[in-house]
């Protein structure tokens, strides 16, 4: 067996010590008939993260400064480390499942002209709204066949991400793995999902109203107002006008109710209110629920101000790489 890596698995993680083991240990054991080096790039966890993924003998790096901490950097500091001449990307909540690797790399070896492939995915109950709606909409999330880009991950040609300069853009909050499909598009390439079983995934446990504002303490939220702000000015721009649609048309909703109440006219501020209602009920009606209906509004509520941020968050340059260290076992028990 040759000592240069064939696939470089990359798991990036934040206090993910609950399931960083398991994951390591999924692809460890799908990757076994294969020359590999697993990577876990590590956005400076405040729980044991580490120590368990340096316990396991596999590479861990990570960054140095806090206000590096984001969605985007986690895979693109692996990318910077590797050899692979694939990349597979996890998160540290994810399982790799059994069938993945081997239908994977049958299709990329058969198919040069795609630059990834992904599979179908897997998710628990969802204990709040978030997860309950990706999980319903999981079809619609992770489509199969050909795709503008694959959520969550993937196994990816490494010649292709050389050929369009940086795996995934280390300023973005959210997504990422959106921003890396348009740029492969761009640059000629195609993503696919197969009808086989790519990972399963263990669901986040707090409460909706907790899950928001956690999202917007780590500036998720901010995600499509950053991928816009990434794409100014680029060939791609109405790529992600496309992907943030639903976000942009909210946002610019919100911005005419506002003028409406500004305007001190109650009866257009009244009318300005009935797309909003009738948005509600067929939320509610579509789902059964009023608290669904509720919920969305909410949600959608929360992504428009993220927008707002994002496009006014100065982004570094996603060529430049972050400050970032090598851990060893002594360092992650530090």
């Amino acid at each position: 067996m040759s000592n240069s890596p064939f696939i470089t698995a990359s798991i990036k993680t934040f206090n993910e010590s609950q399931g960083i083991e398991k994951t390591i240990d999924s692809i460890r054991r799908q990757l076994a008939a294969y020359p590999h080096e697993i990577i876990v790039a590590d956005s400076l966890s405040t729980d044991n993260t580490r120590e368990l993924a340096c316990a396991k003998g596999v590479t861990v790096v990570s960054l140095r400064h806090p206000e590096d901490r984001c969605c985007g950097v986690g895979h693109q500091l692996s990318y910077l480390h590797s050899q692979g001449e694939f990349l597979l990307l996890m998160d540290g909540d994810m399982t790799l499942e059994d069938e993945f690797i081997e239908s994977a790399l049958a299709f990329m070896q058969a198919n040069p002209n795609y630059a990834g492939v992904a599979g179908r995915v897997a998710m628990d109950e969802g204990s709040n709204y978030e997860f309950k709606s990706r999980k319903q909409r999981i079809n619609k999330i992770y489509p199969l066949g050909d795709c503008d880009h694959l959520g969550g991950g993937g196994l990816y040609r490494r010649s292709a991400i050389e050929k369009i300069g940086y795996l995934t853009h280390r300023g973005l909050h959210g997504y990422e793995e959106a921003e890396l499909g348009i740029r492969l598009h761009q640059a000629g390439y195609k993503l696919h999902r197969l009808d086989v079983p790519y990972f399963s995934h263990t669901s986040h446990v707090m409460s909706t109203l907790t899950m928001l504002r956690y999202r917007w303490k780590s500036r998720f939220l901010s995600g499509p107002g950053e991928l816009l702000r990434s794409a100014w000015g680029k060939p791609w721009f109405r790529d992600t006008l496309k992907i943030t649609r639903n976000e942009a048309i909210f946002t610019l909703y919100w911005l005419l109710v506002f003028a409406m109440l500004l305007s001190g006219n109650g009866t257009l501020f009244g009318l300005s209110l009935l797309p909003l209602i009738l948005f509600i009920g067929l939320k509610t009606v579509k789902n059964r629920s009023l608290f669904a209906g509720l919920h969305s509004v909410l949600n959608l509520t929360a992504f428009s101000a993220g927008l707002i941020r994002g496009l006014l968050t100065p982004l570094p340059d996603p060529m430049q790489p972050p400050e970032n260290d090598i851990v060893s076992h002594q360092d992650a028990k530090q």
